[in-house]
């Protein structure tokens, strides 16, 4: 589905952004509400939320020329504003539904789960065609009840047809419904996810033309024609129906509904690091305000400053309860109230004002201490799965043991799954921010599990059984090891997914790796060399990415290169390609040449979007080429993937390096 969301509030859109995304929708900001309108009026929408206070157009004038112009799309109005009166206004302009900030995000995905349900059909929490099934919920697809492993695009591809069964979707209209302004990729994408879709489904047993293109129009899913009713005679009485077994779903809907909050809590714990910031600046504006009530005589400026500080406090209010402040976006309400009169002139509630200011900034310091303490100490799990080798399982659970490591072994499936609470403890650990007794009356969480994997003896069913298991498991790393390093066992490695494969790496190569891999993923690899021969480029990428917490070091000055790369040693560059002396392309090359920095991650960040520079840029070196006029959201993701990815490689080298024959 494809979700609109209208904020100006950035750290709120974010967000809903991460929140919708984790449930395989295309999202589309807008910070204004004209910028909101073009939107709307351009591209087909499953859903619009729609914020009541914004810029230039307000969310019920937003919503009304909506339904005056026939756009029937469903609404959901979020805003900090929780009168019965707005709400009433809303909903006459006609808004779907109504939610006030703060709120959980669980619920908000759940009000948009049953918009969407209303607008879908068929109404159903499992859609069926022949045998294939697609449960919404749960994320899972089977085909004859075998599970089939897709990516979210190809799942949300699979979802559009089931949801539609009768209509031809050309290639255009799939990508609209299925990415975002910011991604715009060509139309051979969607041929190359339609390839992808068909080849898994063939593989589990469907007909290969289940998906079928209509030539020169789209695609469309196979009808199946019913059974002639002459061939058959009249059937014979049904036997009497059998007593109902016990309905499953509502365990399934718990289950993922359980899954959904722990993923969507980690997520708000991460996304609160890189708008942290911004809260901050909002209370140093209400710290102002307090400040100069103080002054005799007042500033002149002062009813300005606080119909600012009546704005930041309004805005305090609806994203700290989001991230689980409650008490923060309670004492900012306090203050909002003072401040919508304008200047507080009795003396009791200057008084106020400043008391609930100082108590918000405590607030804030305490959970920020607490969010990063707990981020900065925490590393998920290592899975290290060894064929077969239950003599090198066990002494090197004693060799990890002895470095002060929690190791858990698991010998079958069996045991492997009975790791599946630490999958939820290791999802609140990250996410929870209030310390709670219950969780820290929990289990602690092993540094590394070790699993028995016997993967010549496994067959098709078996793989495919664990390789669920281990999907399940995504913030972990999983490692493959194995004496066999024949092709048939190396196959068989993928189908657990892909993991790096070691063949026969001894007992010291292990544990060294291994150290060495928690060690790189507990450092916070953000330093980034930003070189660009524009002053206001690399002014606004500082003022970014420092607001992301990176550290940044800026040249503008392409023959200070080297000497600027060698004295600040970062952990990723971000390449301008048009400057005098040695563009881009020449600078990449000749990091590229160097040992110690051939492993760089370099991106390319330019004007230049066309396919002949993109090329060029690869040719050079560059791990990745990234547009300057698309959003900031995008250039922050793409960042932290390639830091993420350098600092695997890196560790993973650490158990290469140490083994016998690869």
């Amino acid at each position: 589905m494809r979700i609109l969301v209208v904020e100006d509030d950035d750290s709120v859109a974010k967000v809903l952004e991460k929140g919708f995304i984790s449930e395989h929708h295309a999202v589309d900001l807008a910070s204004d509400g004209q910028a909101g309108w073009q939107l709307a009026t351009t591209f087909n929408y499953d859903l619009i939320v729609l914020d009541v206070m914004l810029p230039q157009l307000d969310g019920i004038q937003f919503c009304r020329r909506l339904r005056d112009r026939s756009y029937h799309m469903p609404v959901l109005l979020v805003t900090a504003l929780d009168s019965s009166t707005k709400k009433i206004a809303g909903l006459d302009a006609g808004a779907d539904d109504y939610i006030t900030k703060p709120f959980e995000l669980e619920e908000l995905l759940a009000r948009v789960r049953v918009l969407l349900r209303r607008t879908q059909t068929p109404v159903l929490s499992t859609l069926e065609w022949g045998e294939l099934r697609l449960d919404p919920n749960s994320r899972e697809v089977a085909y004859h009840d075998l599970c089939i492993n897709l990516t979210p695009k190809e799942f949300c591809l699979l979802e559009l047809f089931l949801r539609k069964p009768s209509q031809v979707f050309s290639r255009s209209a799939i990508l609209d419904s299925l990415w975002n302004c910011s991604e715009a990729p060509g139309e051979d994408t969607v041929t190359a996810h339609i390839k992808g879709l068909r080849r898994k489904l063939a593989d589990a047993g469907a007909p290969s033309d289940l998906i079928k293109t209509v030539y020169g129009v789209g695609y469309r899913l196979k009808v199946f024609e019913p059974p002639d009713p002459q061939l058959y005679s009249e059937p014979p009485a049904p036997d009497p129906p059998p007593d109902p077994a016990p309905d499953p779903a509502p365990e399934v809907e718990l289950k993922a509904a359980a899954t959904r909050k722990q993923q969507t809590r980690a997520a708000l714990a991460t996304l609160w690091q890189s708008v942290k910031s911004k809260h901050l600046e909002r209370l140093e504006i209400l710290k102002r305000i307090t400040q100069a009530l103080k002054t005799k005589p007042l500033p002149e400026n002062l009813r300005q400053e606080a119909a600012q500080a009546a704005q930041a406090a309004h805005s305090l209010a609806g994203a700290l309860g989001i991230f689980g402040l409650r008490s923060g976006s309670d004492l900012a309400k306090s203050i909002e109230q003072i401040l919508q009169g304008g200047i507080p002139a009795h003396p009791y509630s200057q008084q106020q004002l400043s008391e609930l200011v100082n108590a918000l900034e405590k607030e804030l310091e305490q959970a920020l201490h607490q969010l990063e303490e707990r981020q900065s100490s925490w590393v998920f799990p290592i899975l290290l799965l060894i064929d077969n080798n239950l003599s090198l399982l066990h002494d090197l659970a004693k060799a990890i043991q002895a470095q002060g490591l929690n190791v858990q072994t698991a010998l079958n499936e069996a045991a492997l799954q009975a790791l599946q609470p630490w999958l939820a403890t290791a999802q609140q650990r990250s996410a929870e921010a209030d310390g709670s007794s219950a969780l820290q009356s929990q289990t602690s969480l092993p540094d590394v599990v070790l699993f028995n994997v016997g993967l010549a003896a496994s067959d098709e069913a078996a793989l495919e059984r664990l390789s669920q298991l281990i999907s399940q498991m995504t913030p972990w790393l999983v490692l493959v090891c194995s004496a066999d390093g024949s092709l048939g066992n190396r196959v068989k490695a993928t189908k657990l997914g892909s993991h790096s494969f070691f063949h026969n790496p001894d007992l010291s190569a292990i544990l060294k790796g291994l150290l060495e891999m928690r060690s790189h993923l507990q450092q916070s690899a953000n330093k980034v060399l930003v070189v660009d021969d524009d002053p206001h480029i690399l002014e606004a990428l500082r003022t970014l990415l420092e607001s992301k917490g990176f550290q940044i070091v800026t040249l503008n000055q392409s023959l200070d290169f080297w000497a600027t790369l060698q004295t600040s040693s970062p952990d990723l560059l971000l390449l301008d390609i048009e400057m005098p002396k040695f563009n881009g392309f020449e600078l990449c090359r000749a990091v590229r040449q160097a040992p110690v920095w051939n492993q760089l991650p370099i991106i390319f960040f330019t004007a230049h979007g066309d396919a002949s520079t993109k090329t060029a840029a690869l040719r050079a070196g560059a791990n990745d080429f990234i547009e300057k006029s698309l959003a900031d959201s995008d250039l922050i993701t793409r960042l932290c993937y390639q830091l993420k990815q350098t600092q695997l490689q890196r560790a993973i080298a650490a158990i290469a390096n140490g083994v016998v024959s690869a």
